[in-house]
């Protein structure tokens, strides 16, 4: 079985799709939602977005509601970097409710789901991120199952990028931090940054 950092188009068909309404099932969200749950991480999660089919970043994403039967049950998070934030509601799941997600050009995105943590800016350290790394390896293994989970790969340690376009880290847009680099008491003065593993 085989991951990426970024996973595309996990079983999250869409409904319809007309003008600029994109809609999707919740019931393919609310699966891995269950799987973070079930995980039990604090800090590691899935991190939904709509990437461009062509490869040219993320979509456009403006807003979003979640609706039963014509009815609006609820509000889509949109953050600023293009992430999107679902609740975790079984009812919803049961009832069959719809993601209604308003995009430019939705026929050219595709879904994306990232094992990621968020962190805010200010200090963080070797230890922090090495129990960030932990818990990604933690949720890489739920999201494999049995016997997928002594297939996945290996964790070489992490990945930080900065969350707004333009900011960097230490001068460089990404930086990576290997498993040896965890192991020490190095500290960061970071912006908000997105960690993913390095895999």
């Amino acid at each position: 079985m085989k991951y990426s950092l970024i996973a595309g188009a996990l079983s999250l068909l869409a409904v319809s799709a007309q003008a600029d309404t994109l809609s999707l099932g919740y019931s393919g969200f609310y699966k891995h939602l269950d799987t973070v749950a079930d995980a039990g991480t604090e800090q590691a999660t899935l991190g939904f977005y709509l990437s461009r089919s062509d490869g040219k970043g993320l979509c456009t994403l403006h807003s979003g509601i979640i609706e039963m039967e014509g009815q609006q049950k609820g509000e889509v998070e949109v953050l600023p970097h293009g992430e999107f934030i679902l609740p975790y509601d079984k009812q919803l799941d049961s009832d069959k409710a719809v993601v209604k997600l308003e995009v430019d050009s939705p026929v050219q995105c595709d879904i994306s789901i990232q094992i990621q943590a968020v962190l805010p800016a200010g200090a963080t350290d070797a230890a922090q991120l090495s129990s960030i790394r932990d818990e990604m390896k933690t949720l890489l293994e739920e999201m494999a199952g049995w016997p997928g989970r002594y297939f996945v790969p290996e964790v070489k340690g992490v990945q930080l990028q900065p969350l707004q376009q333009g900011e960097s880290i230490e001068g460089l847009p990404k930086l990576a931090l290997d498993d040896a680099a965890l192991t020490g008491n190095s500290q960061w003065q970071l912006p908000a940054v997105r960690v993913t593993p390095w895999l």
